[in-house]
């Protein structure tokens, strides 16, 4: 199977149109690196296909036309919900606003997220919805900062936590849902990212990229073949070749084993005596020397 991994749905981004092309010439599923509650709402909207690496490890399974309205979110008992005249949805405590309730757009205000607050107003806990209803995850916060991410399977179990310090994510555990017993456990999201897309495809898929960040990174594991797909020039702003791209045509990076190009960057590489056994010309002009 061919599979497309990205780091993100950016569905706003100029190049997102030519990627789900490229996806559908390949019948390519995507393989997204970040949580993704809206996973259903996006497969329906950009009628594509998803495989999330968060709802890969809970066993996350999405049911299609489901969803909950606003005043049918779980919040504390004798709270109320209440609309205000600028559309904005307060959780009510005794008079007190305790919490906030943002909805999916384009629904018939589906949950999306609801925070919770301090007496100060500075964050307590936040929970993420999945476009059908369901509960995604809980963010919590200390002294308003971030400290961890629980993600939920179906029954609303605790399977996978990212702890979080100083705003970077320092360690990852899976649990058994049931025990609480740690199965797995990873000191970078890096880490976990690519012991996981290691699960999700085999040695006889092909995996491209677009982007030589997180994304490669990740496939330091992977046993399928592995593409660099470049949508932006071969070479930095300095006119240097870029760094993770020379050691890939050099082949000090294995894991990746074709780098896909326009023709003109093929040729400007060519002219510097740069190592192309590993390019290949594709039929498009978003890696041309700029």
């Amino acid at each position: 199977m061919n599979y497309e991994l990205i780091n993100g749905v950016l569905t706003d981004s100029p190049v997102w149109p030519t990627f789900k092309q490229w996806a559908k010439e390949e019948h390519a599923p995507f393989i997204v690196l970040q949580p993704l509650p809206g996973l259903g709402g996006v497969e329906k909207h950009e009628d594509i296909h998803i495989r999330s690496v968060i709802d890969y490890v809970t066993k996350r399974r999405y049911t299609d036309g489901q969803y909950r309205f606003f005043n049918e979110a779980p919040v504390p008992t004798n709270d109320e919900i209440f609309m205000t005249d600028d559309g904005l949805i307060n959780i009510i405590d005794n008079g007190e606003t305790i919490g906030e309730v943002v909805t999916y757009a384009n629904t018939r205000r589906a949950v999306k997220v609801i925070t919770y607050f301090n007496p100060d107003r500075t964050k307590d806990y936040v929970e993420e919805y999945a476009y059908d209803g369901n509960q995604y995850s809980t963010i919590l916060y200390y002294e308003d900062k971030l400290s961890q991410i629980q993600f939920l399977n179906n029954e609303g179990q605790v399977v996978l936590r990212q702890y979080v310090y100083d705003g970077v994510i320092n360690l990852i555990t899976i649990e058994d849902p049931l025990t609480g017993k740690i199965l797995e456990r990873y000191d970078d999201l890096t880490s976990f990212l690519a012991a996981t897309v290691a699960k999700i495809v085999t040695v006889h898929d092909t995996v491209r990229i677009h982007y030589m960040g997180v994304e490669m990174n990740v496939l330091s594991k992977s046993p399928a073949r592995n593409i660099l797909r470049l949508v932006e020039s071969p070479f930095d702003d300095s006119g240097a070749v870029r760094g993770f791209l020379l050691k890939i045509l050099q082949d000090q990076i294995k894991y990746i084993q074709e780098v896909e190009m326009s023709k003109a960057a093929y040729q400007a590489l060519a002219l510097q005596n740069i190592p192309l056994n590993k390019a290949s010309v594709v039929d498009d002009s978003l890696s041309d020397p700029k």
